[in-house]
């Protein structure tokens, strides 16, 4: 038995023995999930361990599912992913286009979840900048809400 045969017919028995998987788990995320050890692909944060892990678990389309649909739900294509991490990834395609060309062996998925990884990180440096200008920008909306129900409420707006 090969070794996708043989992580196929783990995942299977893993649905077969589990409510828990067997229910909105698709076999081919859970495959990638067990090849991954439960862990996120970006950030190693372990999805699984927990229940608040688990609410958080996602699965991510390495190569997006929109600018690759021939790739589908192709377990070579999928990686786990915390709810963050696969947000800030969105789209991003970290084979700059070449995805049609690649085989998606073990070593070519890890060298674009390196590369994912590293947008990743670009990405949340950004969200940082922007988070501290958040604190100031969510005081003067706070203000801006209460001087328009002020406005509202006084008699020269009815």
């Amino acid at each position: 038995m090969s070794r996708e045969e043989e992580l196929q017919a783990i995942a299977t028995a893993l649905r077969k023995g589990s409510p828990y998987f067997k229910q909105g788990w698709n076999v081919n995320a859970l495959q990638a999930f067990i090849r991954d050890g439960g862990s996120c692909a970006y950030c190693l944060k372990p999805l699984l361990s927990t229940w608040e892990g688990a609410k958080n678990a996602t699965i991510d389309h390495l190569l997006p599912r929109c600018k690759y649909p021939e790739l589908g739900w192709s377990v070579s294509n999928l990686v786990p992913s915390c709810g963050e991490c696969n947000h800030v990834k969105h789209n991003y395609d970290p084979s700059e286009g070449k995805g049609n060309d690649l085989d998606l062996t073990d070593e070519a998925r890890l060298g674009l979840v390196r590369k994912a990884k590293e947008e990743i990180d670009r990405k949340a440096k950004v969200n940082e900048r922007w988070e501290s200008e958040f604190q100031t920008a969510r005081l003067r909306f706070q203000d801006a809400v209460t001087q328009y129900r002020q406005c509202k409420e006084s008699p020269a707006a009815a």
